[in-house]
């Protein structure tokens, strides 16, 4: 075998493998980015989840509380404030949708427990609990979309795939950032 069909195969063999490792980093960064798109949309139906329940927990503390008028007014105006998510939702709108949820969900809370027939009632206890449960799922969808932003990120940035990441045109991703003032839980009635 002549020297160059040794370096003819060489190249060809260099070639084929680099045409394979492109294949696969770019199948790898659809992939990541699919999943980033999956566990968003699992994000989305725990916010919605979440408003629905408010919106349940307000239809049942509104019959459980006819005689209490100033209960009732005050809980359906905060049913006024629940917000909508719908797939086209930001991650700075849901942000912002789940901190509005928090502050009527905290509000309704205190203006039940003022009102201990409205505390006593099943219906009630069992929508805390779900309440809960709510809270706990809304954090594990946001922590395993959290994930899978911080991997694809981890993909698209690092060397060599960053290479084929930039020729696709693959981005980093912002991870979810809670909106602002979300960490005060300050409820005040006086407005």
């Amino acid at each position: 075998m002549s020297t160059s069909r040794i370096v003819l195969f060489s190249l060809g063999g260099l070639l084929l493998i680099l045409v394979f490792w492109t294949c696969s980093s770019y199948n790898g960064l659809v992939t990541n980015d699919n999943d980033i798109k999956g566990k968003w949309g699992t994000v989305q139906t725990q916010y919605n989840r979440k408003a629905k329940l408010y919106d349940n927990m307000v239809s049942t503390i509104k019959g459980a509380a006819k005689n209490e008028d100033t209960t009732l007014m005050r809980i359906v105006q905060m049913r006024s404030g629940i917000p909508q998510i719908n797939e086209n939702s930001t991650p700075e709108q849901v942000a912002a949708a789940d901190n509005q949820l928090s502050v009527v969900g905290k509000m309704i809370k205190i203006s039940v427990e003022a009102y201990p027939t409205l505390k006593a009632t099943d219906l009630f206890r069992d929508f805390q609990t779900v309440q809960e449960g709510t809270e706990n799922r809304v954090q594990v969808a946001l922590k395993d979309w959290n994930d899978a932003i911080t991997s694809y990120n981890n993909r698209v940035m690092r060397f060599p795939g960053n290479i084929i990441a930039n020729m696709f045109g693959f981005q980093p991703k912002k991870n979810y950032e809670a909106a602002a003032g979300a960490e005060d839980t300050k409820v005040d009635f006086s407005k």
